[in-house]
Order: structure tokens, then C-alpha cells, then sequence
């Protein structure tokens, strides 16, 4: 029976064009399933669109359109994205898709009749942008919204609640007191800043605005988008619906790894909000929860008002997919904010890809083409025992770092293998011991570089999604299968001669 993955990035709201925040997530969600992929791991990722809220029909109206109409556009937007950075999704999920909906009105009456939800009303300061009502510390002294900067509305309406403030103690001492939210500083804030403080009831539908799903009790409500959106999670895989195999093979089991990543905006929805609707729902929590920073520009937060904003596709035309999924892996790390700048990009584009890893590959192949005519004949090599030694270690600390999300942790071990065969071929001078005619000691060299390039290589596979054939290629194992136990133990690994080198990463200049 194959081990189970699931892993999820929040669907993403289509008021505008996506920025590189959309293609961090989604694409460390890639990285993840991919590697999870080569460990045999059934894998099932899931991604999409959160379509409904007063924002979307606020724009369609400015734009003419129907809702409908005005998402269309944005939705296939998302899917050139994420077809351009090799994402590989499961599925693409549309919150107007009427398995959704249905679903959605399922849950509501579900919870009503378990007596989690009751009718009242509701008055508080709202932000359109972030689709949420405020507390007083989300607020700045100007009365606008510290996330989005946008000025806040007074809404008083009628609303049921979910009765969240039953969970005080479930949150404080099961969901939070594990290691379910990670890293394990954002469990601190969320305890401190809105779980200790008092879990309030939460507004979980609206009458002030018709686009969204109408609840079937009460049809001038519509269920207000943390409901609405968070499920999705569970409606995509056929909760409460007549197929709901993925739904018991990817959630309810209890052996399959459940991971879903979002940005810190938005972590008290995921890390509060969501274990608390499926503790309602008597349903098992995800197995982790990763809360990542978020992408500033020379340390500022970036947003469409101060002309920051970097548009991912410009990123791949002129550099490729791998580029930017390399730079989203290593140079973004989960636990803290990162830094995105064209000269910052240009620079780890060089140093990395080109310089460590592209140049690597180039000098080897082209030794072993000039001084073994292509092919080294592994009969009988003596295998430099250190660097060995280094390449099996990079492989366990490799795996061990993916296992914890920590893919930029991952990339700097397979890094560190480069430099290490770097510093190796300035230290045996190749070229010197062909002068020598020291060939014996040559072919070993050789075949120590070709072993750990190979290692290199296949790690990178997740990340370097484009150039990985070529790479393989270009180190002799055109159409060869590797895996992790034969990089491992290095059986079954045949090398083919060289064919034409061809430069994988080009010095951006």
C-alpha cells in the first residue's frame, strides 16, 4: 500500500492579476509533491480559485460584466501561471463550481443542526480587500486595514455565527500545543494574539451582498468566505458527495500526510477557523499547517501602490521556469520574510545555477569528452572516499530537510556537494595529471565527479523541473531512471557515452 500525500496551497482570489506571493506558494507545493512523487508517495495536490465576495461583484460591476464573465478571464490567467512555472496540480478548484456550492450548503445545515451555528446580528468594521471583519489591533490610527491599507466600512447586518468561542480549550490545549502549525513561533502568535485574548463567535454568512452561496435555510444569506473557502479543501476531494473515494483515501485516512501552506495573512483562518470547522464536522485536523513569509522588495512589503509588485511571468520569459523556482526554493525560506529584487535574482542566478551547478556539469563533461573520448569505464575506479562520503551524507540531510518542508535547507545541502566537487577538480587539476599521462588516478577523479553530479542532479529534479532531462543527459544517463536507493547504494547506474555538451544555465550578465 503506497504512502499517502496530500498538500494544498489556499485558492487564490481572482480581484486582480497574480504577483510572485501566488507563485511562492503554489510552487513550494510543487516542490513538495514532486519530491514526495520520487519517494512513492500517492500523491494528490490541489490548488484554485476563490470566487466569490462583495470585492468580485464590486469589480465586475466596474467592469461591465457579470461575475461569471469577469472571472472567466482571471481564472485562465491563474492556470497560464501556473502552466508556465511547471506546476504539476492534481486539480483546480473553482468555488463557483456546483459541487462546491452544493457541498457548502450540506455543511452549513450540517453544523446548524448540531447547533454550532445561530442567527443574530452583526456590526463591526470591515475590510473589502482582505474579505474579513477587523479587530481594534488590525487596525492602524488612520481607521484603515493593516494588511491591505484600504479604508474600512461600518457594517451592520443580520449574520449567523459559528459558535468557535465552544473551542477555547480545544485550541489552547490540542491544535496549538502540538506541532501542527509550523514553524512553531506562529503557534505563539496565534495563542497570544487571538486564541488567549478570547475566541469571539465568528459572522460566517452575509445579506449586504448576493455573489457568493445562498444558504438553503435563510436563501438572502450567503455563506461568508471563510466557510465558503476554507472547506474546499474537503469539497474538492467529494465530501458529502455520491464519489467521495479521494476524500477517504486523502483525508479521512489517518496515515495519509495532510500538509497545507499558506501565507502569513492568512494563517488565523487556516490555524484557528479550519481545525475548528472540522472538529465540528468530527473530522481529523490536517498533519501540518506551514505559515510562510512574506516576499518584500529591498525590505518593504510589496504592494500594487508603491509599484513593487513583480510579475512572474516577465521572471519566466526572460529566465526560464527553473530560475524561478530555484530562487523561490532557496532564497525564500518558510520560516521568515524573503527578499525578491531583479539584482538579487540576477546575482543567485549567477552564483547558483550557472557558476556552481551549470559550470560544474560543462567542466566535467567535457574533461571526460576530451580526455576519455566521453565514456569512463567504471571496471575498476577507485572512488575518492571523501567526496563519496559527502555525497551519501548530502543525500540523508537532503531527505531529512525535505521531510521537514525545509526545501531551502534542502537546495543549500545539494549546493554545498557542488562547491565541494568544484573545489576537488581546482585540487586534483585534471588537466595536470593528463599532461602526466596519470590516467589511472584521472579516471578516478572523473568518475567520483560523474557519481556526484549524478546525486546532485536527482535532487534537484523537484526544483530544476525543465533543465533535468538535459542535466541528466549531459552527465550520461540519457533515459536512465534513477532513484533514491540507487543513488544510495550506486547500483544499477550505468553511464552512456557523452554526446554533444550543451550549456544548461548562462551567465546573466
Amino acid at each position: 500500500m503506497p504512502k499517502k500525500f496530500y498538500v494544498t496551497t489556499p485558492i487564490y482570489y481572482p480581484s486582480g492579476n497574480l504577483h510572485i506571493g501566488h507563485a511562492y506558494t503554489t510552487t513550494l507545493a510543487d516542490i513538495l509533491k514532486r519530491y514526495k512523487d520520487m519517494q512513492g508517495f500517492e500523491t494528490f495536490f490541489l490548488t484554485g480559485s476563490d470566487e466569490h465576495g462583495q470585492k468580485i461583484e464590486q469589480k465586475a460591476n466596474e467592469a461591465g460584466l457579470s461575475p461569471m464573465e469577469y472571472l472567466e478571464e482571471k481564472v485562465e490567467s491563474f492556470k497560464t501561471l501556473w502552466k508556465a512555472l511547471k506546476i504539476d496540480y492534481t486539480k483546480f478548484i473553482r468555488t463557483t463550481d456546483s459541487y462546491h456550492e452544493e457541498t457548502v450548503q450540506k455543511i452549513f445545515t450540517m453544523l446548524l443542526e448540531k447547533g454550532f451555528i445561530y442567527e443574530g446580528n452583526y456590526e463591526g468594521l470591515y475590510c473589502v480587500s482582505c474579505e474579513e471583519f477587523l479587530n481594534a489591533d488590525q487596525i492602524d490610527e488612520n481607521n484603515m486595514c493593516k494588511i491591505s491599507n484600504t479604508k474600512l466600512e461600518l457594517v451592520k447586518e443580520e449574520t449567523y455565527f459559528l459558535k468557535t468561542s465552544l473551542f477555547q480549550d480545544f485550541m489552547e490545549n490540542e491544535v496549538l500545543a502540538n506541532e501542527f502549525l509550523i514553524p512553531a513561533y506562529r503557534r505563539n502568535e496565534m495563542l497570544n494574539s487571538f486564541v488567549k485574548p478570547e475566541l469571539k463567535d465568528l459572522s460566517v454568512t452575509r445579506t449586504s451582498f448576493s455573489w457568493g452561496i445562498p444558504i438553503k435555510e435563510n436563501p438572502k444569506h450567503v455563506a461568508y468566505v471563510w466557510l465558503d473557502a476554507l472547506t474546499n479543501y474537503i469539497t474538492a476531494l467529494g465530501y458529502l458527495q455520491n464519489d467521495d473515494s479521494n476524500f477517504k483515501k486523502f483525508w479521512e485516512d489517518e496515515n495519509t500526510e495532510i500538509l497545507q501552506l499558506a501565507g502569513k495573512e492568512i494563517i488565523r483562518f487556516h490555524s484557528i477557523y479550519w481545525p475548528i470547522i472540522l472538529k465540528s464536522l468530527d473530522l481529523r485536523q490536517p498533519t501540518h499547517l506551514l505559515g510562510h513569509g512574506w516576499i518584500l522588495s529591498k525590505d518593504t512589503k510589496m504592494s500594487k501602490s508603491l509599484g513593487n509588485v513583480i510579475d512572474p511571468i516577465e521572471m519566466i520569459n526572460n529566465y526560464g521556469a527553473d530560475a524561478l523556482r530555484f530562487y523561490i526554493g532557496y532564497e525564500l525560506p518558510t520560516e521568515k520574510d524573503g527578499n525578491f529584487t531583479d539584482e538579487l535574482f540576477i546575482e543567485s542566478f549567477n552564483a547558483h545555477l550557472a557558476n556552481n551547478i551549470g559550470n560544474l556539469i560543462s567542466r566535467t563533461n567535457q574533461m571526460i569528452t576530451k580526455y576519455f573520448d566521453g565514456f569512463v569505464d567504471t571496471t575498476d575506479v577507485q572512488y575518492d572516499k571523501e567526496l563519496t562520503e559527502k555525497g551519501i551524507q548530502t543525500v540523508s540531510q537532503y531527505i531529512k530537510n525535505m521531510d521537514e518542508y525545509k526545501i531551502s535547507d534542502a537546495i543549500r545541502n545539494i549546493l554545498d556537494l557542488g562547491n565541494a566537487c568544484n573545489k576537488y577538480i581546482e585540487e586534483k587539476t585534471p588537466w595536470n595529471l593528463a599532461k602526466e599521462e596519470n590516467f589511472s588516478e584521472l579516471k578516478n577523479v572523473m568518475a567520483t565527479l560523474q557519481r556526484n553530479i549524478t546525486i546532485m542532479t536527482y535532487l534537484l529534479k523537484p526544483i530544476l523541473v525543465e533543465n533535468y532531462e538535459d542535466m541528466i543527459e549531459q552527465i550520461g544517463l540519457k533515459d536512465f531512471e534513477l532513484s533514491f536507493e540507487k543513488i544510495i547504494n550506486w547500483n544499477e547506474i550505468v553511464f552512456k557515452k557523452l554526446g554533444d555538451k550543451k550549456i544548461i544555465f548562462k551567465r546573466v550578465n
